[in-house]
């Protein structure tokens, strides 16, 4: 996994309002030549397109970089296959088509499988061709934006979790240090300090593999490691063995 880019900055200059547009210095005498290069918008914002819908206390857009920066107590993303919600920031950078939920993020799919970590990157594909340059988000405060995040639709192609990695399948928990996700394989590979429960049951290794559609993980060791872990007998005797 790679680490996920630096957040992007949502200082905004002056006292915040109701709906901010900035303006590029330019030829004061040219009237009209200006140039509006970031959007905010505060308050009860919603973001969305044909298939996604996202939602937030404040989003600032920068209209140059394609970058936008949700903030808010409810940040929340929703697609038609799964639910993202973040603690403190949601970004998306366009011309990468990369997503990033900081802070508890959690990616919840249609069937109530979970990952979650405190950061979540998520690596898109464009299912439509994109807007042309020069053409961005007009993002309105009061419940309204006209072109956030992806235009057209993405289709979710990875995910890599950093940091308090926690995934839950339909039968077992796994925790790690990192992690990559794959939704179109189903596959999720946790590595550092893993642990995987199973009720009373659990065992600990350095990487698991997880098939998210079958639910079964599966610890991996490096050559000449040995896997961990404590089993409880369902038979009444509740001596450990490992």
């Amino acid at each position: 996994t790679t680490a996920p880019p630096p957040p992007a900055s949502t200082a905004a200059p002056g006292s915040p309002a109701p709906t901010t547009t900035e303006t590029k210095a330019g030829d004061e005498q040219d009237s009209g030549a200006n140039e509006i290069y970031r959007l905010e918008a505060i308050g009860h914002v919603h973001i969305y397109t044909q298939t996604d819908q996202a939602w937030g206390d404040k989003a600032v857009y920068d209209m140059d970089q394609a970058v936008l920066v949700m903030t808010g107590k409810a940040l929340r993303l929703t697609t038609p296959q799964d639910v993202l919600t973040a603690r403190d920031s949601m970004e998306y950078y366009s011309q990468q088509h990369i997503s990033i939920g900081r802070g508890n993020a959690t990616v919840t799919t249609n069937d109530h499988r979970q990952i979650r970590a405190d950061v979540l990157v998520g690596y898109s594909a464009p299912t439509a061709p994109p807007p042309q340059a020069g053409t961005p988000a007009t993002a309105k405060a009061d419940n309204t934006a006209d072109d956030p995040l992806t235009s057209g639709g993405n289709k979710l192609e990875k995910v890599n979790a950093f940091g308090h990695v926690w995934v839950r399948t339909q039968t077992e928990i796994v925790t790690g240090e990192r992690g990559v996700y794959v939704p179109d394989t189903g596959i999720a590979r946790i590595v550092g300090n893993v642990h995987i429960t199973r009720g009373p049951n659990q065992i600990q290794g350095a990487a698991a593999i997880i098939n998210m559609h079958t639910g079964i993980a599966t610890m991996t060791e490096r050559p000449g490691n040995r896997v961990s872990g404590l089993v409880v007998p369902s038979n009444g005797d509740t001596s450990d063995r490992k």
